[in-house]
């Protein structure tokens, strides 16, 4: 249950982003680097003022260190809330780096679980399409950004429904190898337990003769 719902949940969060960035491919970039600054900004003043509040502490016993990571996590911070298009090239570059991993991770996965789930040809074009849009969007972080987001948000989803159906295919096949593996304990149980009746009854007869 936690392996299939560690992938649900990865899954249902790749479908959210996907859909935020086909829906509105001018606007969410801006957002999410928007959000990205406040995510900084809030450690950042954190920092801040347990620094201050330790230089103005007459009763601490520790003082803290000049917050030099907080002042540069509010700059930068800063600079994201104000200038968020400038980052916005390199917002595609991450989205498509982790496409990219995303794609060889579902490769890997494939090799490590093909005792249990059968590997083919079809199968192997599902993380090559994610390899391949991840690494044209690595490439082409130059072009228009509203474009790049769309075909990012619609591999996002195709991503979230690939890697879905991979878990569910995975545990489907894993069900049948634990049944058939199972029912060979049984027959071998069966089998060892068939072997000492015969044993004890061949034992009985040789000590009533």
């Amino acid at each position: 249950m936690k392996f299939i719902g560690s992938y649900i949940f990865r899954s249902l969060c790749s479908l959210l982003v996907g859909l935020l960035l086909l829906f509105n491919a001018e606007q969410m970039p801006e957002l999410i680097v928007r959000l990205i600054g406040f995510l900084f900004l809030m450690p950042g003043f954190l920092g801040l003022i347990v620094y201050l509040y330790g230089q103005f502490n007459r009763n601490a016993i520790v003082r803290p260190s000049f917050p030099l990571m907080s002042i540069g996590s509010i700059l930068f911070g800063v600079f994201l809330e104000v200038y968020p298009n400038e980052f916005v090239s390199y917002l595609v570059f991450l989205l498509g780096f982790l496409l990219l991993l995303a794609g060889i991770n579902q490769f890997l996965s494939m090799f490590a679980n093909r005792k249990v789930t059968p590997l083919s040809l079809l199968l192997m074009l599902v993380p090559m399409v994610l390899i391949g849009i991840g690494g044209y969007c690595v490439t082409h972080t130059s072009e228009a950004p509203a474009m790049l987001f769309t075909i990012l948000g619609a591999t996002c989803i195709y991503y979230g429904l690939s890697d879905m159906f991979l878990a569910l295919r995975t545990k489907y096949y894993s069900k049948i190898v634990e049944r058939e593996r199972k029912k060979a304990e049984e027959a071998e149980r069966r089998a060892r337990e068939a072997e000492y009746v015969e044993f004890e009854v061949v034992n009985a007869n040789e000590k009533e003769e």
